[in-house]
């Protein structure tokens, strides 16, 4: 994950690498720019499903589910992208308000583990694609019992549909003028209801499975927010013993963790520092990102353990420094590869992790501008400028 100028990283690396293995020989940072090119970008989509599967195999003491539900999240975002155009073509550019046309950017979305806080599936897409296609892609990754949550953004009948037919489950926030039947509920007195949708027109032109006959059953929650608004929730989960209706805020809120996943991604792993102006380069370092922030969630989570057990008479609970912790790994995942998954490796980076903490301050708030960025024009990305330090 070069961030630096090219050759600088270069020499880092093996400089590193002299100390470990012998007979390493520098190589110039124009033939790393040829040899990448015969390194499918694909090799870190398939080390990262190796990854979960070996996590989510054999492992349940550590997996963490709420009610017995593995609890997901769909999201989207937006990665800006170096100028070329190469890859204005290839993936479209955003106009602001300056209607500017060399903002070059790629359309995100990832299916994420909120709890365990892993990556199931990343996608990097042209602008043009909708963030509801790419969640009906993720939709197939699901598993019996999975729990989707999904912003007002998403919500559609066909998608419901598609999750429950992977015998999973979806909590979506709505818009209280979804369809008909959210609009007479929202007009109400009543603080939750058990209705059914039905697809719409184009649903029914567009899949032959579908009828106008065929309905789901949903269970529509009205939840009344500190700001004096209420939000509307839309569920599959029908049991109000097992599911009351007090438990629907707080496991909305639960979504929120791939909001702190995109800023890890963004600001502290800085994906958008692209180490090269191709799309086979943007692509490696964009998967490369989404395999290092589940290396990363997997060994704190191992050293999340002793930090609980060192803090417990603590007036506040403690996790480990996520920014921190990405510098200590940077070598440390280095070592990992070269002694093939050292224990001994493991154990002194958790060493290392477990002096960096911090608390965890629940119930605090901070006025949110909306409007901040909108008058901040972002650093371009020169070809020829890169950190030097």
């Amino acid at each position: 994950m070069p961030k630096r100028t090219l050759a600088i990283e270069l020499h880092s690396f093996f400089s590193y690498l002299k100390e470990k293995i012998n007979k390493v020989i520098d190589i110039p940072a124009s033939a790393f720019t040829q040899s990448r090119q015969k390194l499918s970008p694909d090799i870190f989509v398939g080390m990262n499903q190796v990854l979960l599967q070996e996590y989510y195999t054999d492992n349940q003491e550590r997996i963490r589910l709420w009610k017995g539900h593995r609890l997901l999240a769909i999201d989207g975002s937006r990665a800006t992208l170096p100028y070329s155009e190469k890859l204005k073509a290839e993936y479209g550019v955003t106009k602001n308000q300056n209607k500017t046309e060399d903002v070059v950017q790629a359309r995100v979305s990832v299916l994420y583990d909120v709890l365990n806080e892993l990556v199931l599936e990343g996608v990097l897409s042209p602008q043009k694609t909708g963030e509801i296609t790419l969640a009906h892609k993720h939709v197939k990754l699901l598993e019996e019992n999975d729990l989707v949550i999904l912003d007002r953004g998403y919500p559609s009948f066909l998608l419901a549909f598609e999750i429950l037919n992977q015998k999973a489950d979806f909590l979506f926030r709505c818009k209280h003028g979804f369809n008909n039947v959210t609009k007479q509920f929202m007009a109400s007195g009543n603080q939750e209801a058990i209705v059914k949708i039905a697809p719409g027109k184009d649903h029914v032109s567009q899949y032959p499975n579908l009828t106008k006959d065929t309905k789901i059953r949903v269970r529509l929650i009205k939840v009344p927010l500190e700001s004096g608004e209420t939000e509307l929730l839309m569920t599959s989960l029908l049991d109000n013993e097992t599911y009351p209706y007090n438990c629907f805020k707080e496991l909305y809120f639960r979504r929120w963790n791939v909001e702190i996943f995109y800023n890890r991604i963004k600001n502290i792993l800085v994906v958008e520092n692209f180490s090269g102006l191709t799309k086979h380069a943007i692509l490696q370092d964009f998967y490369c990102a989404l395999f290092i922030s589940n290396v990363q969630s997997l060994i704190i989570d191992e050293a999340q353990t002793e930090v609980d057990q060192k803090t417990s008479g603590r007036r506040y609970d403690y996790k480990i420094n996520t920014s921190v912790s990405l510098g200590f790994m940077k070598n440390k995942i280095l070592d990992l590869f070269i002694n093939k998954g050292s224990q001994a490796t493991l154990e002194e980076l958790e060493k290392l992790l477990v002096k960096q903490i911090i608390p965890i301050r629940e119930g605090r708030k901070f006025n949110r501008d909306v409007g901040k960025y909108r008058k901040r024009a972002k650093p371009p990305m020169f070809k020829n400028r890169k950190r030097i330090i």
